[in-house]
């Protein structure tokens, strides 16, 4: 069956790229897709006892990371997203939160989970709670740490999941730090720039590490888990193509894997009428 693209593409690529296609199997991998994507086409060949491929697409997360109790906040929405090896989320000395460190992790829709590929890894004794915002306060997300490993959290690439909470309500970081109640309320400063990540109401999640971690702890992506895992699928018979909106409000990640077995997943990004960054 002839893939179908659109009209218009400016220019192509395979995110994450591997001659062949990416290699599927039951377990759940991610890909993050080029700035400047459009539309994507997803095809599968290569099955092995696999009868389809599934897929989910994954939404956009803003990822922001304060040292300083929400005073200043570094935004690594983009590179936590973009894939490129050249960049990567600096975790270095991540402190406790009573020491004004934490991460902020937040999207428009809830999702299950981040699925991180670490850089340098931590080798300090340190377990990583994830709170959610249910209006009124941060509740723990009872995470499962896929990056932990002999009680030291970032020591392994994997997924941090949790199930999704009822409770879990959208908010601005503006409203959540107005609340007496809130750790950095008193010391968050509203930012002059990007004022639009603060004042968007997204579903957040907090990450706090309960003791500093290694001082050259890095991550080259963090992709969302889609908070379904009633996938879309793709056979050898059939590609799925689709617009893209990458960015807040939209999409950041693709995530995969197959039936049962394995197969190659060709992903192809198109530019559109415009081009890749």
């Amino acid at each position: 069956m002839p893939t179908l693209v659109p009209a218009t593409n400016h220019e192509l690529r395979s995110p994450g790229f591997i001659s062949g296609g990416l290699a599927g199997t039951t377990t759940v991998k991610t890909v993050g897709l080029p700035p400047g994507t459009k539309n994507v086409s997803i095809h599968t060949h290569n099955l092995s006892t696999a009868t389809v491929a599934q897929f989910a697409i994954n939404p956009w997360l803003t990822v922001l990371k304060t040292t300083d109790g929400g005073a200043t906040f570094t935004d690594y929405s983009e590179v936590a997203q973009d894939d490129s090896s050249t960049d990567s989320i600096a975790l270095a000395s991540l402190d406790t939160l009573a020491n004004g460190d934490a991460l902020f992790i937040g999207s428009h829709v809830p999702f299950r989970g981040v699925q991180a590929d670490l850089d340098d890894k931590n080798d300090t004794a340190s377990v990583l709670t994830i709170s959610y915002y249910n209006d009124t306060t941060w509740a723990d997300t009872s995470n499962t740490d896929g990056t932990d490993s002999g009680g030291d959290t970032l020591k392994q690439d994997g997924a941090n999941t949790w199930t999704i909470n009822s409770a879990w309500v959208a908010a601005t970081l503006e409203d959540i730090f107005g609340k007496a109640n809130d750790a950095f309320g008193p010391t968050f400063a509203k930012p002059a720039a990007n004022i639009r990540i603060y004042s968007t109401p997204l579903y957040w999640t907090r990450w706090e590490v309960s003791a500093a971690i290694d001082s050259s702890v890095s991550a080259i992506s963090l992709h969302a888990l889609n908070r379904s895992v009633s996938y879309a699928q793709v056979s050898t018979t059939h590609t799925h193509v689709q617009a893209i909106h990458r960015g807040l409000g939209g999409a950041g990640s693709i995530e995969y894997r197959t039936d049962a077995g394995t197969a190659d997943v060709n992903i192809t990004a198109g530019s559109g009428a415009g081009y890749f960054g």
